[in-house]
């Protein structure tokens, strides 16, 4: 078994439309011994206006993201190969809070360079969050590790507090490299202390696992984290009929007789109402679906016996109606739900056909003259429009005088739009370092003030963009 941990600081927390500024990853062998360590960093794009919130946190200085010798497209092709080459017949990959923010970020640089996006999950890999591992094993294994409170007496799963209050090392937080070191040693607590849950919770990594679960299963514990840890008894009712990866599992806590032929709008009332008596997961991103004998004492609805579980599992199973509803609704969900604006957005509308994979693979062994005749090739919209953009990052001299006039234009108007956007503009920067300026120290502040310099100058030299030569 390989594991791969890893960890990205970025422009902002926009997964869509901030970018990786450093890569840094971990390869541990079955017993979690560190193997290889590799660790990179870029400059920003040029289109991308960062988050002042989000340097703020990690240190990082115009200097450091305008002048740094790797672009973005040459720093993640040098992550693809180097990830490809580690995970060689199949490799977990770790991060915290990962299902949600780093992975999403990786997707989408790889998405943005024309690299394959879906490196984590195939091939015979497998993804894993240790921030929701953690999470679970707070609830179903209280005294496994020190969960430090907040203030309102919340637990707190931010990684440099649960490294503190369990004394692992973690020197220059917010660091990518730094941070996976504290991941993998969390993981390592967690495996030695507790290796039955590891186990169990390291075979959700890949979809296979939670799929055995839900198909060869009557009840299961589910774990979930909503600011407290929650367990719940479960049945698997079904998938969404549009979604072989979301599954339907009914909380055992409540008596199915009640919903077996209930109306669609109270069903639909039991999938998305206050009270959810019938929960989602997604079997391809680590859900905290386990089997019945690692559930606590501690469930929702208070523990009940087996049986009566068993005989509210089977009454599901029994009604074979009920499940085709369930799995129509589920799909249902998403019927009205329109294409995305902005190619950022589509990265998830549709594969790339056969021949628009060959195309990018071609793209990325040729010189930068051959690219863009493969670029005007492409059947995709989205990926003509994706290699436009990086031959205009990379090397606008082979832009055609139009095509120029479009970049300038495009970017003029990313950076100063006064329409409500999904992406940070100039107008927008500013204003979120006016309000970290607040509460910043002296340092900070020295930090914050060339930054905004830096901003301004965005600003300006969009203006000087946008003016037609005389």
């Amino acid at each position: 078994m390989t594991y791969i941990f890893y960890d990205t600081e970025t422009s902002g927390k926009l997964t869509a439309f901030d970018q990786i500024l450093q890569f840094a990853a971990i390869k541990a062998d079955a017993e979690l011994n560190v193997v290889d360590t590799f660790n990179v960093r870029c400059r920003l794009l040029p289109y991308i206006v960062p988050s002042p919130g989000a340097l703020l946190v990690t240190g990082a200085t115009v200097t450091a993201i305008t002048t740094c010798p790797l672009s973005h497209f040459e720093m993640m092709r040098l992550v693809h190969a180097k990830m490809h080459r580690w995970s060689q017949g199949g490799a977990i990959f770790i991060g915290w809070n990962s299902m949600k923010f780093d992975e999403t970020l990786l997707r989408q640089a790889y998405y943005q360079t024309l690299l394959p996006v879906y490196q984590t999950n195939t091939n015979g890999n497998g993804r894993a969050d240790m921030m929701r591992m953690a999470q679970v094993v707070s609830a179903c294994a209280p005294n496994i590790l020190a969960i430090p409170l907040q203030a309102d007496g919340k637990r707190t799963f931010k990684l440099g507090l649960i490294a503190a209050a369990n004394n692992i090392a973690l020197e220059h937080a917010h660091d990518a490299l730094a941070d996976t070191i504290a991941v993998l040693g969390v993981a390592k607590l967690l495996k030695q202390r507790t290796p039955a849950l590891w186990c169990a919770l390291m075979a959700n990594a890949r979809k296979s696992g939670p799929s055995r679960l839900v198909q060869n299963e009557s009840a299961l514990l589910l774990s979930e984290y909503y600011g407290n840890p929650f367990n719940f008894v479960v049945a698997p009712i079904a998938t969404n009929a549009s979604n072989a990866n979301e599954w339907a599992l009914f909380d055992l806590q409540f008596d199915p007789a009640l919903y077996l032929d209930a109306s669609d709008a109270d069903l639909r009332d039991a999938i998305d109402g206050t009270i959810k008596v019938i929960r989602r997961v997604s079997i391809n991103a680590q859900p905290g679906l386990l089997p019945l004998d690692h559930a606590p004492d501690d469930v929702r609805g208070g523990r009940q016996s087996l049986e009566t579980y068993q005989a509210r599992a089977q009454a599901i199973r029994g009604h074979a109606e009920f499940r085709r509803r369930i799995s129509r609704l589920l799909a249902a969900r998403y019927e009205d739900q329109a294409e995305p604006a902005y190619v950022e957005q589509r990265i998830y509308s549709g594969f790339p056909s056969n021949a628009d994979q060959t195309r990018m693979h071609t793209f990325h062994s040729q010189g930068w003259e051959d690219r863009i005749g493969t670029i005007q090739e492409m059947e995709d919209e989205r990926y003509s429009k994706i290699g436009l953009r990086i031959i205009a990052t990379e090397c606008p001299d082979l832009l055609t005088d139009a095509q120029r006039r479009h970049w300038e234009s495009w970017r003029r108007e990313r950076f100063l739009t006064n329409e409500k956007v999904p992406w940070m503009t100039v107008v927008s920067a500013l204003a979120e370092l006016a309000e970290v300026s607040q509460d910043a120290t002296p340092a900070q502040k020295a930090q914050l003030a060339d930054l905004e310099r830096f901003l301004n100058g965005l600003g300006r030299r969009a203006l000087i963009i946008g003016v037609p030569a005389k």
